[in-house]
């Protein structure tokens, strides 16, 4: 699965603003609404909703482009991993945040040396697998689809 369908799948779509489960504004495929930026809002108008999911995709394609840049900076060791090993960063990024998964020193380092077995057992006794267990399983098996 492409990591934007993933990140679709995962997230959901809803074109009208909901709370996030940390009680978070949030519209389209888990955006923030206080992280949307003025060129995201001007493809929707200008306005935050009702959004459309072809306005939500192209939000989305921009905001992945970004979080690449960011993720490849962050972790530059990632761009010698194969595609599906750095999906699973990215992934992780986009819910999380890039802070939130520099925390995971044990994962990425498990990640850093080619350790997949042991980075998904990491990743799977995270705060984030226990808030979020289902999308963590399905993330981190990622590391094993080549």
């Amino acid at each position: 699965m492409s990591l934007l369908s993933s990140i679709k799948e995962n997230e959901g779509f809803d074109s009208h603003v909901y709370e996030d489960t940390r009680g978070y504004p949030t519209v389209g495929y888990g955006f923030k609404v206080s992280s949307l930026t003025r060129d995201e809002l001007a493809l929707n108008g200008g306005k935050v909703e009702p959004m459309s999911r072809e306005v939500a995709d192209q939000i989305l394609n921009l905001k992945i482009k970004k979080l690449k840049d960011e993720v490849f900076s962050a972790f530059s060791w990632l761009t010698d991993k194969p595609k599906n090993v750095q999906d699973v960063v990215i992934e992780m990024c986009y819910q999380i945040g890039v802070p939130g998964v520099k925390k995971f020193v044990t994962t990425l380092h498990h990640i850093r040396v080619g350790e997949y077995r042991q980075a998904y057992q990491s990743g799977m006794n995270s705060l984030w697998a226990k808030q979020t267990p289902n999308r963590a399983k399905k993330v981190l098996n990622g590391l094993f689809n080549e």
